[in-house]
């Protein structure tokens, strides 16, 4: 099958649709992870004008997404235009929620209530996004199937919001929560191993160094999520406390996620990576990467 000359219309931003769903992960499981150790985040005005800009730029790039959809490419139109409609009240019900109460949305402490309904919004938001992006006419040559699946990011977020936080919290140590969290990072670590092939796929973004550092972050990510899971759920089991194993694991999985989301999104991206850095070298990119990790655990214990 060779490529499609014709030059297509832009696409959507990717991540654009997925940023809200990491953002109100993360914030929740280190919201919990400093209750639990006796360090909660800060809440002031500051962070939540800080919050709110950032909040902004995801809109605006959401809204550009919107325009994008509007003027896609498709013969059949009628097909798809419900979903359009669908993606943009998700996307006014979900503003209208975090700018209306952003110190109980945008920071969450626990995942009930409003936050609840948020993080089911931005779920929503982020598959639509998946299904946009991948039924969007192609004009290159690299197929997807190679690349590493992006529904697979949202899902391991809302698994990470569900359980994890369970586990880590105060008095979240019953043998259940730490069974179905057990179950949960088996999942995780089946998946990255059926992937193997598709992070080291040969794609135009491995010779980007960003990507490296990313892939080198997400295997050592990956390694500590193993070995401290392990460690948090033993720990958990036997009821005892949360301590700096349990904050690290909580880490370890969050940059396995996040960094999944960014190198499936520059596997698809098609920019000028035949300029770059990693044309070379690939492997101190990715010691880099490693280190960057190991040196933010560090820092966390240290802090």
């Amino acid at each position: 099958m060779g490529c499609l000359k014709k030059r297509t219309a832009k696409r959507p931003l990717i991540l654009a649709p997925q940023l809200p769903l990491a953002w109100t992960v993360c914030w929740l499981v280190m919201a919990t992870v400093g209750r639990a150790l006796g360090r909660p985040l800060a809440t002031g005005s500051d962070v939540q004008e800080s919050v709110l800009l950032l909040s902004a730029a995801v809109m605006v790039a959401n809204i550009y997404n919107l325009v994008i959809l509007y003027q896609r490419p498709d013969e059949n139109h009628r097909q798809v235009d419900w979903l359009v409609i669908s993606y943009a009240l998700v996307l006014i019900c979900s503003t209208v929620l975090a700018w209306g109460q952003p110190r109980l949305i945008l920071l969450p402490q626990t995942l009930a209530g409003w936050p609840l309904v948020f993080l089911l919004l931005n779920a929503s938001q982020a598959g639509l996004g998946i299904y946009f992006w991948q039924s969007w006419p192609r004009r290159q040559c690299h197929g997807e199937e190679s690349c590493l699946p992006l529904w697979q990011v949202p899902v391991a977020l809302e698994i990470t919001a569900l359980l994890l936080a369970a586990l880590i919290q105060p008095g979240g140590g019953r043998r259940v929560v730490v069974l179905a969290s057990g179950v949960g990072l088996v999942f995780l670590l089946v998946c990255q191993w059926r992937n193997r092939d598709r992070l080291f796929a040969m794609v135009p973004a491995r010779l980007s160094a960003s990507y490296q550092v990313l892939l080198g972050g997400q295997l050592a990510a990956l390694l500590f999520s193993l070995v401290l899971g392990g460690s948090t759920l033993v720990q958990r089991w036997n009821g005892e406390p949360m301590n700096l194993i349990g904050a690290c694991f909580a880490i370890s999985v969050l940059v396995v996620e996040l960094t999944a989301g960014g190198l499936a999104a520059m596997q698809r991206y098609q920019l000028q990576y035949q300029y770059g850095l990693a044309r070379t070298h690939r492997l101190r990119y990715r010691c880099l990467g490693a280190l960057l990790v190991a040196g933010l655990l560090i820092g966390y214990c240290l802090a």
